[in-house]
C-alpha cells in the first residue's frame, strides 16, 4: 500500500533496472550470504549500514525471510552486538515494521540510550502499534522529564492519553486474553498503515474478503475513517507475539447480530491464527456487546476459509448471495433459528452494512 510496497510490485523498466530494483537485488544478495553464514553476527554488522539505507526497497514477499533471519540472529547473538549495531538493527526493524524486535532491542539499551530521540521515536511507535499503551506513555513521560524545554513531548503525551482513552472504549479483548496466547487483537488505527500494507500486498486478500484494492496510503486512511464513522463496527489488527501484525479481523454488529470478516497475510496462513483471532473477537462481542449470533460471508471456492469457519463453530445456512454474486455463501454461529428469520437477519445486516451483495431467496432448506 505505502509507496515502497506499491513500487516493489512493479516490473522491470524498459532499458534497464531502476534504483529500487538494484536495491532489491542487493537485499536479495545480502539475504543469501547472511543465510549461508548462519546469520553470523560479524556478517550482520557488516551489512547493517547498507540494509538500513536500502530498507525501503524490500519486496513484501521477501519480508518474512528477513524477519526470520533477524529474529534468529538476535536470539543467538545479541550479547555480541555493540550499541551502534543495535541502534542500526532497531532502525532496520522499524523500517520493516518488525515491532516485537524493535521492543526487544530497545529493552537491551541502558536508560540513557533509550532517551536518545531517534530510539525514543521508534520505541514509542512500536509500543503503540502492538498496544502497550502504558509503556508508550511512561517512555514519553521520561522524555518530558529529561527534556522539559521540548514542547513536542507534552503534545505526544496528550495524544497518547487520548489514544489510550479511545482504546478503552473498544471491545475489551484483553479481558479474555491469556498469557500464553500467541496472537492478540489490537484496535486498528491509522498508525497501522504500514503494517497493513506489508501483509495486504497479496491481491487475493482484497478479492476474497471483498475489500478495496488500496492504491496508496490516503485511500486506506479514508477507508478506516469511514469504517469507524459508520458506527457499529470493530476493526482489529491481529498481532503475533513474535512477528507483529499478521492480518486483520473485523466485526459489524447490528443489535445482537454480527457479521465477521478476517484475513491473514500469505506468509502466516495455515497456522491456526485465523481461528484464534476470530474466536477471541466472537467471545468478546458475545460477552461484552450482547451479540447473540454472527454471520460470515465466504466464496464457495474458498475452501480454506470455509474450513476455518467450521473449525470455529459456524454452520452453512444454505443461503447464497443474489446474482451476480451467487458464488458467495453465508455461514452462521449461534442458537438454531428458522430459515425465514435467518433470511430476515441477513437482509437487515446487509442493509446496515450498506453492502453491494444482497441475499438470495428462496432458501435451500424449507421455510418454517
Amino acid at each position: 500500500m505505502h509507496t515502497a510496497i506499491v513500487e516493489a510490485g512493479r516490473e522491470h523498466i524498459r532499458g534497464g533496472y531502476d534504483a529500487a530494483q538494484l536495491a532489491r537485488r542487493a537485499l536479495d544478495e545480502a539475504l543469501t550470504r547472511l543465510t549461508q553464514s548462519d546469520w553470523h553476527p560479524s556478517m550482520l554488522v557488516a551489512y547493517l549500514p547498507m540494509l538500513v539505507r536500502q530498507a525501503p526497497a524490500l519486496a513484501p514477499a521477501s519480508r518474512a525471510a528477513w524477519l526470520e533471519g533477524l529474529h534468529r540472529s538476535w536470539r543467538q547473538h545479541r550479547a555480541t552486538l555493540g550499541i551502534v549495531a543495535r541502534k542500526s538493527l532497531l532502525e532496520l526493524a522499524a523500517a520493516w515494521s518488525y515491532w516485537p524486535l524493535v521492543i526487544a532491542v530497545g529493552a537491551s539499551f541502558e536508560a540513557a540510550d533509550r532517551l536518545d530521540d531517534a530510539v525514543f521515536q521508534r520505541l514509542s511507535e512500536a509500543h503503540c502499534i502492538v498496544g502497550n499503551a502504558e509503556a508508550a506513555i511512561d517512555l514519553t513521560v521520561a522524555m518530558q522529564l529529561s527534556y522539559p524545554a521540548r514542547q513536542s513531548y507534552a503534545g505526544a503525551y496528550e495524544r497518547l492519553v487520548a489514544w489510550r482513552d479511545w482504546r478503552a472504549d473498544r471491545l475489551p479483548i484483553a479481558e479474555l486474553a491469556r498469557e500464553d496466547d500467541i496472537v492478540s487483537l489490537e484496535p486498528l488505527t491509522h498508525r497501522h498503515v504500514s503494517d497493513f500494507g506489508w501483509q495486504y500486498y497479496d491481491p487475493s486478500i482484497a478479492e476474497l474478503c471483498c475489500l478495496p484494492g488500496f492504491e496508496d496510503d490516503s485511500e486506506w486512511h479514508d477507508w478506516l475513517t469511514q469504517a469507524y464513522a459508520r458506527g457499529g463496527q470493530e476493526l482489529f489488527a491481529v498481532m503475533h507475539r513474535q512477528w507483529g501484525f499478521i492480518g486483520s479481523v473485523g466485526l459489524v454488529q447490528r443489535g445482537d447480530v454480527g457479521l465477521i470478516y478476517y484475513w491473514i497475510g500469505r506468509d502466516y496462513r495455515g497456522c491456526g491464527f485465523a481461528p484464534d483471532a476470530a474466536t477471541l473477537l466472537l467471545a468478546a462481542a458475545h460477552r461484552y456487546a450482547g451479540m447473540r449470533c454472527c454471520y460470515a460471508q465466504v466464496y464457495d471456492y474458498n475452501v480454506p476459509s470455509r474450513k476455518v469457519l467450521q473449525k470455529i463453530g459456524f454452520v452453512e445456512t444454505g443461503v447464497r448471495a443474489a446474482a451476480p454474486n451467487t458464488d458467495q455463501l453465508f455461514y452462521r454461529i449461534g442458537h438454531d433459528d428458522s430459515d425465514a428469520h435467518i433470511a430476515l437477519e441477513l437482509h437487515a445486516l446487509m442493509d446496515y452494512f450498506e453492502a453491494e451483495v444482497r441475499v438470495a431467496l428462496p432458501l435451500l432448506r424449507s421455510v418454517s
